[in-house]
C-alpha cells in the first residue's frame, strides 16, 4: 500500500504542479471507463509511470501523459485522470476516457 501511495503522490507531484497551462495527473489506481473498442482500461502502477491493461501490448503511461509500448511512443494522453483523451502519435483520437479521482486540488 506504500508503494501505491508514493507512486501516486509522486506522479501528482511531477505531473499536476501549478501552472497557467492545463494541468495533467494520471493517478495509477483504479480504471478508466473508454469509448470505443477499448472499454475499460486498468492502471497498474511502475517505478516509471503505470501499466494500462486493456490495451494491445505492454503500455507504460509516463507522468507526462507520453504512451509507449516497448520503448517506443505509440500515443498520449491529456487530462486530470477524470477525463482523459488518448490519442495516437499523429494527434489523431484513439481513446476517450473517463475515470475516478484525478487531480488534488491545489490552491
Amino acid at each position: 500500500m506504500r508503494i501505491v501511495a508514493f507512486t501516486f503522490m509522486t506522479l501528482c507531484l511531477v505531473s499536476c504542479g501549478s501552472s497557467d497551462s492545463i494541468r495533467q495527473c494520471f493517478p495509477c489506481q483504479g480504471y478508466w471507463i473508454c469509448g470505443g473498442a477499448v472499454e475499460r482500461i486498468d492502471l497498474t502502477p511502475d517505478a516509471d509511470g503505470c501499466f494500462l491493461s486493456g490495451l494491445p501490448g505492454r503500455n507504460l503511461l509516463s507522468p507526462d501523459g507520453t504512451i509507449t509500448a516497448n520503448g517506443v511512443v505509440v500515443g498520449s494522453a491529456d487530462g486530470t485522470g477524470a477525463s482523459v483523451h488518448v490519442a495516437y502519435p499523429d494527434g489523431s483520437q484513439w481513446l476517450f476516457c473517463r475515470g475516478g479521482g484525478g487531480c488534488p486540488r491545489t490552491q
